[in-house]
């Protein structure tokens, strides 16, 4: 798997939750969310830290550091 967007987006769909749902359980921006998935937006590793949590992966899985599934 590519870049942290695809890794989000990757998680995010298998769990099968909306954009709107990981910001919800994130508690981070509906827009954030689409920015860090489009690849367009700098990374704020608080907010990171709170959607990896949410999608019960570890910062350093969505970084890419950890084996890919």
């Amino acid at each position: 798997m590519g870049s942290l967007a695809e890794r989000v987006k990757y998680y995010r769909l298998q769990q099968q939750l909306s954009v709107r749902d990981l910001a919800k359980r994130a508690n981070v921006s509906v827009s954030y969310v689409y920015a860090i998935e489009s690849g367009s937006r700098g990374h704020n590793i608080v907010k990171l830290e709170r959607i990896a949590k949410a999608l019960g992966v570890s910062l350093s899985t969505l970084w890419g550091e950890d084996h890919r599934p």
